[in-house]
């Protein structure tokens, strides 16, 4: 009996409750708010402001004090708004004074203070009791998968697998790393910031993106031999298969802008540019299959070594209705009658075939 079983997890959002808010004050008076400090920095552009505030938020500095100078004293609340510090705060408070000197007070999200800690041991002194407690976890657990050898690649692809199988989605659960970590199961804002802690424990770059993928989305961009690559361990999560048995997917797991665009939107100028495949999951595995005969051949092959499920991406699935004609046409003696699988919304994708014992 051929029976395809759908992903249980094809979207996540963040919740309202984790929305960061923002609010700030125009000073007309300096004698109303901090005169500038001589160190503060002055800023000319945008990109420099993007780029300094990328260094403030590594330590988590609080409060960033710096003066605009030019048109930017113009745009000041566009520049101040939470486009710029919405990645790594959930509120913020602003103080401006007409000559261009703003202050910003950040409520900084947890994943921003839990990788300044491992940045700096007089930054991880000052955190709470339970936000130690929830960076040794963390450590814990990149310590039992990532062994000393490994490369950044196998490194990323040990932790993704293993936040995504001790996970379960939801879409009004945690938004927090100690949620996910400890209460086992968060929204795509939970899996995004966990991901970022754990990498930032083994060595390895990473941000975290907020886009859209049918309705707001968070993932991360991961830094790998100095490329950047898209990895959502929310939409990874584990499908059931017919026999109960989770299957991690792999299917957004070291992305490319073009491929990641398929399904999700991010202003790309914001963040790094992904533009190599070479890193891809199924192309780097010889999983990238351009019919349906030879992925089912291949599918029988891992079958036939004992295997309980075989993945790959696939350029012409189709349709669901399409595959499964296909896989009823494929005669083989060797085929077990009883298979399971997902497939993408796409008539490209990943597909995930599960084989009943």
């Amino acid at each position: 009996m051929l029976r395809r079983i759908m992903p249980l997890l094809l979207s996540g959002a963040l919740l309202v409750q984790c929305a960061p808010a923002v609010s700030w004050g125009s000073v007309p008076r300096p004698g109303k708010a901090r005169i500038q400090a001589s160190s503060d920095p002055v800023i000319s552009t945008r990109a420099q402001l993007d780029s300094s505030f990328a260094s403030w938020v590594r330590t988590a500095r609080n409060p960033i004090n710096f003066r605009l100078v030019g048109e930017l004293k113009d745009k000041w609340r566009e520049l101040i708004a939470e486009s710029t510090w919405g990645e790594y705060a959930r509120r913020c408070k602003t103080a401006y004074l007409e000559n261009g000197q703003v202050s910003m007070t950040l409520e900084y999200r947890d994943y921003v203070r839990l990788c300044a800690a491992r940045r700096s041991a007089a930054f991880r002194a000052t955190l709470s009791d339970a936000e130690e407690a929830v960076l040794q976890l963390a450590e814990q657990r990149v310590k039992a998968v990532v062994q000393p050898g490994m490369s950044e690649y196998a490194k990323l692809l040990a932790i993704h697998d293993a936040l995504a199988a001790s996970a379960r989605y939801m879409e009004t659960g945690g938004c927090t790393v100690e949620q996910l970590l400890r209460g086992g199961s968060g929204n795509c804002e939970a899996y995004s910031a966990a991901l970022s802690v754990m990498l930032e424990i083994a060595g390895i770059p990473a941000r975290v993106v907020t886009g859209d993928a049918g309705g707001p989305h968070a993932w991360n961009l991961v830094c790998i031999n100095k490329e950047w690559y898209h990895v959502d361990a929310t939409w990874d999560d584990p499908v059931v298969g017919k026999d109960r048995r989770d299957v991690v997917s792999h299917a957004y797991f070291c992305l490319s802008d073009a491929e990641m665009a398929r399904s999700h939107s991010w202003n790309r100028s914001a963040y790094p540019a992904s533009g190599r495949q070479t890193l891809m999951y199924y192309r780097r595995r010889n999983a990238y299959y351009t019919s349906v005969d030879s992925f089912l051949q291949a599918a029988l092959a891992a079958h036939s070594r004992g295997a309980s499920s075989f993945e790959g991406y696939l350029t012409q699935y189709g349709s669901s209705a399409q595959f499964q004609r296909k896989l009823q046409g494929f005669a083989h003696p060797a085929m077990p009658s009883r298979i399971s699988w997902t497939g993408p919304e796409t008539p490209a994708g990943t597909v995930i075939v599960s084989f009943a014992p």
